[in-house]
């Protein structure tokens, strides 16, 4: 018998495992079971922030330059293993395997980008209507940011969400899509190599309406950037305006499409089957 590989949470430096499994499997091809996975609780939400709020203040003294080394490191480990880690999403998600090496590739420049915008953080020097006063505009840090994202862009979406925060200084928690935690374990254990603190990013696995909800309920999360469904967005904006939370929403959705009488049938029928099946 084979034995099955097993995904953790990772929180505050440490790689933790769960009580409760489900099975991560390979939506084109059923019989492949990729990994078990654990479904995590309100517990393991908490303790994830706790963490992060605990690593905020050491992080976000950091200098620019130590965030954007260890932002530059990550995208290029993420580069030189493209394949490795594209062949995993594309058995997790279900994508082409080009497709799926294109997204990671996406994400190491996602983060070679904001490692250079680490370096960028300016304020601003303000002429004061006070004789003998002087007016500095600084930017800082909001704080611990959860980060509830989707399956269908499993390495981009995290790194795109991730990659800023981190380069700002904020701590993170991460709420990955249930159907592709193996591809968020892997971009985790890469930040973790190129050199994160314990605490900086932390790894919480298990469905939205379980770890999501309670990271958005939770007083120390700061801000929530969340990609899904227009009525859990909407849920999310609720729950963070009670709450003072800065909030960013990216809500999905199919796009109709309107093909005129003097349209291409050939390429309107190509571009409707591009739009609704394209990426899965």
């Amino acid at each position: 018998m084979t034995t099955l590989p097993r995904h953790a949470h990772y929180i505050a430096g440490e790689w933790t495992a769960g009580s409760r499994l489900a099975e991560n499997v390979n939506p084109s091809d059923l019989g492949d079971v990729i990994a078990q996975f654990p479904l995590g609780d309100e517990a393991d939400a908490s303790r994830a922030v706790d963490a992060a709020r605990a690593a905020f203040p050491a992080w976000a003294s950091t200098t620019p330059q130590q965030r954007a080394d260890i932002l530059e490191r990550a995208g290029l480990l993420l580069a030189q293993r493209a394949q490795d880690l594209g062949t995993l999403l594309a058995r997790e998600e279900g994508k082409t395997l080009s497709e799926a090496v294109g997204e990671v590739l996406r994400a190491a420049q996602i983060f070679k980008f904001f490692a250079q915008e680490a370096l960028r953080i300016a304020g601003e020097a303000i002429q004061s209507v006070r004789p003998g006063v002087e007016v500095l505009v600084l930017r800082e840090p909001v704080g611990v940011v959860a980060l509830v994202t989707p399956w269908n862009f499993p390495i981009a979406i995290p790194a795109w969400k991730m990659a800023p925060a981190l380069a700002c200084g904020n701590t993170v928690v991460l709420k990955p899509a249930e159907l592709t935690p193996a591809s968020a374990c892997a971009l985790v254990a890469i930040l973790v190599e190129a050199g994160c603190p314990a605490g900086v990013v932390n790894l919480v696995l298990g469905t939205g309406g379980e770890v999501g909800a309670a990271l958005v309920e939770h007083p120390e999360v700061d801000a929530v950037s969340f990609t899904g469904s227009v009525a859990v967005g909407r849920a999310i904006a609720a729950t963070a305006a009670r709450t003072l939370k800065k909030v960013q929403l990216e809500m999905g959705g199919k796009n109709p499409m309107v093909i005129m009488d003097d349209a291409d049938l050939d390429t309107a029928v190509a571009a409707s089957l591009n739009g609704a099946l394209f990426s899965t």
